[in-house]
Order: C-alpha cells, then sequence, then structure tokens
C-alpha cells in the first residue's frame, strides 16, 4: 500500500512522541538543569509527549483516508468514463426506427421486427418496444 505524504509526516511525528517519552528521563534532567522546576517540568513533558504521539496518528490516519479517497475517485471517474463512451458507442451503432404519425397508427398494431445486437425487438404502434434479454443484461443496463 503506497501512504501519502500527509501519512509518512504524522508517522514522524509519532515516532518523535516516542523518542521524546522514552528519553523522558535524560530530557527532564537537562530541562530541571535551566528551569529549575522538576515537578512542572516532567508533568508537561509527559503530556506534550502523548499530545505527540496522538497528533501523530492522527496526521497518519487523515493521510489515509485522503489516499484512500483520492483511489475512490480515480475509480469512479474511470467508471463514468467507460460508461459515457459505452453508450455512445451503442446509441451511434442502434439503427433509428421507422415511426409514422400516431394519428395514422393502431398503438397496438406491429409496426417493425428486427434485430439489436443479436436480440429480436418489436416496434409497436405506440413507440413502446419489446426487446427479448435476460433478466441480468436488463439489470447491467439499468444499472442495478
Amino acid at each position: 500500500m503506497a501512504f501519502g505524504r500527509l501519512t509518512w509526516i504524522g508517522f514522524m511525528v509519532v515516532a518523535l512522541g516516542w523518542a521524546l517519552l522514552l528519553s523522558g528521563a535524560s530530557a527532564t534532567e537537562i530541562l530541571v538543569r535551566y528551569i529549575g522546576h522538576p515537578l512542572v517540568v516532567s508533568a508537561n513533558l509527559s503530556a506534550i509527549t502523548q499530545a505527540t504521539i496522538l497528533t501523530g496518528f492522527g496526521l497518519a490516519i487523515l493521510g489515509a483516508l485522503h489516499t484512500g479517497f483520492g483511489t475512490l475517485k480515480h475509480f469512479f471517474d474511470t467508471v463514468l468514463e467507460r460508461t459515457a463512451k459505452g453508450a455512445t458507442k451503442a446509441a451511434a451503432a442502434a439503427p433509428a426506427p421507422r415511426v409514422e404519425p400516431k394519428s395514422f397508427i393502431d398503438p397496438k398494431s406491429v409496426l417493425e421486427r428486427g434485430l439489436f445486437k443479436d436480440r429480436p425487438y418489436t416496434l409497436f404502434g405506440d413507440g413502446s418496444i419489446e426487446i427479448e434479454t435476460s433478466l441480468q443484461d436488463a439489470c447491467e443496463f439499468i444499472g442495478f
């Protein structure tokens, strides 16, 4: 899995927090020499290391989510692009049915019979079309 820049920054912040936590005794001694208040320094160092670790994990999770949603967006854009190309090809390949004005046609009469993509179809006088297909193909066409 490829991690984004934000995820790696989060991991580095976590590592910094753990380094501060594990070197806490020596860091506290150095700070006590300069500040002079041992209790305040050790309490603050502990809170700082915890906050640093949690912040790093938060950044790492945020970066992973950003990468994941970016991948999903690319996937759905590709699917929509392919679907649009397929619809354009199907519309160009489909023969335009002949339809006469409704005033001269009986709605139940059969105007035309033929094959569309190797499937038999019937065009009726009211403009409706019956085409023989499988349930799976019909669901794919509709988008289920």
